[in-house]
This record gives structure tokens, C-alpha cells and sequence, in this order.
């Protein structure tokens, strides 16, 4: 999935929102998304190409392993531009909700390993688990290669 919001994702993120999509057929001319509308769905094109088109100016297409649609289930907020089939194609879709659920119960499950994980560092062993919580929330994980300068 191309998209600056997504990749930020974990890999077990992604997993779990690629197996709650749902197959959309969409015919050539028809609009997934309209400007102005409120949205529910995040889409992710699989075949086809569709243009993105806002204040009926044509501003770019996308084509396979394109997601848009993420503004609207982020922040329940309208359609941004409008997206319209070029050609015949195939959309992955997810609704908000589902979303939403996901991506709580993955914070959360991230958020126990990585408490699990400070409670057997010995400097941190005897902190209490709201501490460890707070310090959770705002540990990066970089990654090293063997031979790396740390």
C-alpha cells in the first residue's frame, strides 16, 4: 500500500487491515469517492486507474497499490477530492469502524510487549506498570545492523 499514512504502519498493522478489506468491483466512469460528501471507507486500488479530480480539475490518477480515502475514516471529516474510474477496476475497501477497531486493539497489544520487554530490563524491573505504560508510549524502535555504531 502506497501512502504516507500507511507505511507508518507495523507490519502486523497492515496484516490485520489487509485481511478486514472487502473486494469492491468498480466499472469504468463510475466515482468511488465525491467531493464534499462524508466518507466511511478507506480504499486501496488493485486494479484499474482512477482519477483524481477536485473543484472538476483533474489533478492526478492513481493506479495499483494506491490508498486514499483515509482522511474521511481518520478524522469523520468530507471528501477531499473525488476519485473516478478511468477503466474497469477492483478496489480493496474498509470502513471506518473496523478500522478504528483495529488499529486500537494493535496499539494496545503493542503497547503490553513493550511494557513486557521494559519489565526485564534490570534498571526498570521494579517499576510500577503505570510508569512503564508512560514510558511505552514514547519509545522509538531503531533498528541496527551487526557492525552498526550505536
Amino acid at each position: 500500500m502506497e501512502n504516507d499514512f500507511l507505511k507508518n504502519l507495523s507490519q502486523g498493522q497492515v496484516r490485520e487491515l489487509v485481511d478486514a478489506m472487502h473486494e469492491k468491483q468498480v466499472p469504468k466512469g463510475c466515482y468511488v469517492i465525491r467531493e464534499g460528501e462524508l466518507g466511511s471507507h478507506l480504499y486501496v486500488s488493485a486494479e484499474g486507474e482512477y482519477d483524481v479530480i477536485k473543484d472538476g480539475k483533474v489533478l492526478g490518477r492513481l493506479g495499483v497499490g494506491k490508498a486514499f480515502g483515509e482522511l474521511a475514516i481518520l478524522y469523520n471529516c468530507k471528501r477531499t477530492a473525488s476519485i473516478k474510474a478511468v477503466t474497469d477496476g477492483k478496489l480493496w475497501a474498509m470502513e471506518r469502524t473496523v478500522f478504528q477497531q483495529i488499529m486500537q486493539s494493535t496499539g494496545m497489544k503493542k503497547i503490553e510487549n513493550q511494557v513486557n520487554f521494559l519489565k526485564i530490563v534490570p534498571l526498570l524491573s521494579n517499576f510500577p506498570h503505570n510508569i512503564l505504560s508512560k514510558i511505552s508510549d514514547v519509545l522509538e524502535l531503531e533498528v541496527y545492523k551487526k557492525g552498526d555504531y550505536i
